[in-house]
């Protein structure tokens, strides 16, 4: 007979079931942290170097952050799966992620990157229902994109134009960023991380980083709604016109200008 208990608060879409044989690899982050990792029986020496670099993602992540919000974390890589999830503490990765791109570069740790951020952005702080879902994924796509750029992998404001060009085709199609028609889908991953980095400009870097910074830290635990992040955007800056800043990115038919990119145009 198997016993399970839940020793922090959890939303139920994070937990998973998975039967498999696996191998578990035990480590800590450069804070101390527990982690615990399951891989492939027999892959160990494959794999053992890819959740290796876990550490290094919780300390670039808790240097934006802070204190990782749970006791232990992990990542489960698993031959039977084709994605990859944000199960709370153990984040589910599917073997065919681990490719090295076509430069030879490792662009695959974007991905654990991506994972790693929903411990923060949709695990301890969770959304109050699906419409809300952009500030799960976009969080975890701007600060994936980031991370690729910082080690030379790829550079972010390429991507951000992109997402740019393309979303008021998206809008129209599923939806905007805050108003998604279904769950999942461009507007709430990439054009979720394009508000972020609207914002970013808008505000510049440092008052951003102490908005998410403040985020994470004034909701753990709990849920959330947009409503709720432009309140607490214009409470953190001081600074009232980002109620409709943001508003017209979440909410809008059409995507607004683009601070400090007037050339940017939408497609089409």
């Amino acid at each position: 007979m198997w016993h399970f208990a839940l020793r922090e608060r959890m939303a139920t879409e994070l937990i998973g079931i998975a039967v498999v044989k696996g191998t578990y690899l035990y480590g800590t982050s450069h804070r101390g942290l527990p982690l615990r990792h399951i891989v492939p029986q027999g892959q160990e020496d494959k794999f053992g170097p890819v959740v290796a670099r876990t550490a290094d993602h919780l300390a670039w992540l808790q240097a934006k952050f802070g204190r990782y919000p749970f006791s232990v974390y992990g990542l489960h890589i698993y031959d039977g799966y084709t994605d990859a999830l944000e199960n709370q503490t153990l984040s589910l990765f599917s073997t065919n992620w681990f490719k090295l791109n076509a430069n030879g570069q490792p662009g695959y740790e974007t991905t654990m990157v991506h994972e790693l951020t929903h411990q923060w952005f949709g695990d301890s702080v969770t959304p109050d229902n699906w419409q809300q879902a952009w500030l799960n994924e976009g969080p975890a796509v701007y600060y994936a994109g980031l991370y690729g750029e910082e080690r030379g992998w790829s550079v972010f404001e390429d991507k951000m134009k992109t997402t740019y060009e393309k979303l008021d085709v998206v809008r129209a199609a599923d939806g905007p960023p805050g108003l998604p028609k279904a769950l999942g889908g461009t507007n709430i991953y990439d054009g979720g991380a394009l508000v972020l980095y609207a914002l970013s400009l808008q505000i510049g870097q440092r008052k951003f980083d102490r908005v998410m910074r403040e985020w994470v830290r004034r909701f753990k635990d709990s849920t959330y709604t947009s409503e709720e992040f432009i309140a607490h955007t214009v409470d953190v800056t001081g600074d009232s016109s980002l109620d409709p800043f943001l508003r017209d990115r979440l909410f809008g038919a059409l995507n607004p200008p683009m601070p400090g990119h007037p050339d940017w145009k939408a497609a089409a």
